[in-house]
């Protein structure tokens, strides 16, 4: 590889409390290239790049800009050198506007010391224009709170250029959150920073991304450094073989369809919800696993959220076990039976700042108790070190806060909470929605021997190569109505993908 590089990180070394999470990692960035950095959950991707872009100091190691060493201690000292990140988790004052975030903690001041807005909002509108077309859709006057995601992601761009002009942006899991058609506008924002000479970093668990957007690629396992690649010369299974280490076949063999019984563990009927959802029936047997896919607004998170009460539905019938059920709140939902592993996992799907024994036995507490309703803490120790084991959860032990993992094995701790629950029936809403490729093929496997085991199992995917590889039956919807379902016996992406459009 060509020695043209702004920015060079070597013998990287972290530890948290005596946990090691980076040993001597390496990688070099250079003008005009985007360099994807990959690796399972827990591989050290995020904590290299907050050394890199000053949110952690690093225990040892070095690094170089333009082939000088640089200390790089906070933010700050990482703006001066040009460095910035786009975050997986955004830091946004949503009661602010557009110009107040881009200069959020450092306002443009008049020679009183007050904030001069005039020159925020001039100033905020130069950067705006530094974006080109990629900004035209944003107003600087506009409240944050008021925007989707990728405005945010625009916004944290932003701030890259109301300093130093930027040389280095790394992006953690940039799309995970998105649109397609957000996707597509930061795809070619993403182009056009690296046609201007911007060095990028791009951290993400979508393999295809890797290969569509990417020029070199990095792969770090367990905390160490594997190898660096040209992403032209590398296939999918190369990648894959780098990351865990082994050959994976992600979706695994077909599932014997001798499992699915006769009887249908749940039946809705005529669901609807305003503009959300309307009419919807759908039924799914013990045993299998029904996929249900649509693009954004399509209603599908909003049904399955009104199906397990956690949002009103104006009209609807749900059987469990051909009975019918009254279900107007979460708990009745569990009562009878039926768990919903949410997408969104910080806010709905767990409690932050709690342990993760707390966390994986919140749904099930009578499997802790003793006989006079009391806490039995070896119990809860057990019952919180199997559901660890579930999904292989990396963390410093069970009474580590929920908020300290990666964002991927609080995905895991999601899951894991609701199979230990023991449902009937399992609503899983993008269940692999940033986890490595090795966790889901993990997932996956869990839900095929869930379905073996008599379960029911509703799975919302926005993938469709999750949908086919691992539904037995197919639900589409296209703006808040079921447009197919289809029995997933060798369908291709166009066969599915066509009811997902409107005519």
């Amino acid at each position: 590889m060509s020695e043209n590089i702004i920015l060079k990180a070597e013998n990287i070394t972290k530890s948290f409390y005596g946990n090691k999470v980076l040993d001597n990692v390496q990688i070099a960035l250079k003008p005009g290239k985007v360099h994807a950095l990959c690796g399972e959950n827990g591989a050290g991707k995020s904590t290299l790049l907050k050394i890199i872009t000053g949110l952690y100091t690093k225990d040892s190691g070095s690094i170089y800009m333009d082939g000088k060493e640089i200390t790089v201690n906070n933010v700050d000292d990482a703006k001066k050198y040009g460095i910035h990140v786009v975050p997986q988790e955004m830091q946004m004052a949503r009661h602010l506007t557009v110009a107040e975030n881009i200069f959020l903690g450092n306002p443009p001041k008049n020679k009183f010391g007050f904030v001069d807005w005039k020159a925020m909002n001039k100033r905020a509108a130069e950067v705006k224009a530094m974006l080109g077309k990629h900004g035209e859709k944003i107003n600087i006057h506009d409240v944050a709170g008021d925007l989707g995601m990728g405005a945010w992601q625009l916004i944290e761009i932003m701030r890259a250029f109301a300093g130093e002009t930027p040389r280095v942006i790394a992006f953690d899991e940039p799309t995970s959150s998105l649109s397609d058609s957000e996707v597509e506008a930061l795809f070619a924002l993403i182009n056009d920073l690296r046609d201007r000479g911007v060095a990028i970093v791009y951290v993400t668990h979508r393999m295809k991304e890797i290969f569509q957007l990417s020029d070199e690629i990095s792969v770090f396992r367990d905390g160490k450094y594997v190898g660096s690649r040209l992403t032209a010369e590398t296939t999918n299974d190369d990648l894959v073989a780098m990351m865990i280490g082994r050959g994976l076949n992600l979706y695994g063999e077909k599932k014997d369809r001798k499992y699915i019984q006769d009887e249908i563990a749940l039946e809705v009927k005529n669901f609807s919800h305003g503009k959300d959802y309307q009419n919807v029936n759908l039924y799914v047997r013990k045993g299998e696993i029904l996929g249900m896919y649509g693009l954004v607004g399509a209603g599908r998170t909003e049904f399955v959220r009104g199906l397990f009460g956690a949002d009103p539905k104006d009209s609807g019938t749900v059987l469990v076990g051909g009975k019918e059920v009254k279900i107007n709140h979460p708990r009745k939902a569990i009562k009878a039976g039926i768990g919903l592993a949410t997408e969104n996992r910080r806010e709905e799907g767990l409690m932050l700042r709690a342990s993760l024994k707390w966390n994986l036995s919140m749904t099930n507490f009578p499997a802790i108790m003793n006989k006079l309703g009391l806490l039995n803490l070896k119990k809860e120790k057990a019952y919180a070190e199997k559901g660890m084991q579930i999904f292989r959860v990396k963390a410093t032990g069970y009474d580590m806060e929920a908020g300290g993992l990666s964002g991927g094995n609080q995905q895991k701790v999601v899951l894991s909470k609701w199979v230990m629950a023991d449902c009937d029936v399992l609503i899983v809403d993008e269940p692999t929605r940033g986890i490595d490729v090795g966790a889901k093929a993990e997932v996956y496997a869990s839900l095929r021997q869930l379905a073996e085991q008599g379960k029911a199992i509703i799975m919302v995917s926005s993938e469709l190569p999750e949908i086919l590889g691992v539904s037995d039956r197919i639900i589409v919807m296209c703006e808040g109505k079921v447009t197919a379902e289809m029995q997933n016996d060798d369908l291709t992406e166009e066969d599915v993908i066509k009811y997902a459009f409107s005519n």
